[in-house]
């Protein structure tokens, strides 16, 4: 059993979490939570086999790239957030499959050619026959305004 991709994403989780303890700006409880999550998803894929589906998908998505985990714009925002919340939601297998997700909607867009949505979170769909980038707002003068 090989499980190098799954240690590649083992190591980032683990240097995510070095950054939380690192960083102001959440509370101590809710970054002890974070670290610890993070940190126990790292012990979690210890285990993982190259095979397991989430990890296809990661590879997939071409998140692996020179022997380095690189999460994508919507990847980096799930682990960056993952559990900040006032109580824990979700373990390391759903950290796993939330993160293949993403890989998936992120590969989805750009085989579509779609630009990948801002902030790393998912667009919202547009109505089949919708134009894929909304027009520019006209630009009102502040006598408009009056």
């Amino acid at each position: 059993m090989t499980n190098t991709k799954a240690l590649l994403v083992a190591q980032f989780l683990r240097e995510r979490a070095w950054w939380r303890l690192d960083s102001a700006g959440a509370s101590p409880l809710h970054v002890g939570r974070s670290v610890v999550s993070l940190l126990d998803a790292a012990a979690y894929l210890q285990d993982v086999p190259d095979r397991d589906p989430h990890i296809r998908a990661l590879e997939a998505a071409g998140w692996f790239r020179g022997g380095v985990f690189v999460p994508g714009p919507a990847g980096a925002a799930i682990i960056r957030e993952w559990q900040l919340a006032d109580t824990a939601t979700a373990g390391p297998v759903e950290l796993l499959a939330a993160l293949a997700e993403a890989a998936m909607m992120e590969a989805a867009r750009a085989d579509a050619g779609l630009a990948p949505p801002r902030h790393g979170f998912p667009a919202p769909r547009a109505p089949e026959g919708a134009p894929r980038v909304p027009p520019p707002m006209p630009k009102r003068s502040m006598a408009s305004f009056n």
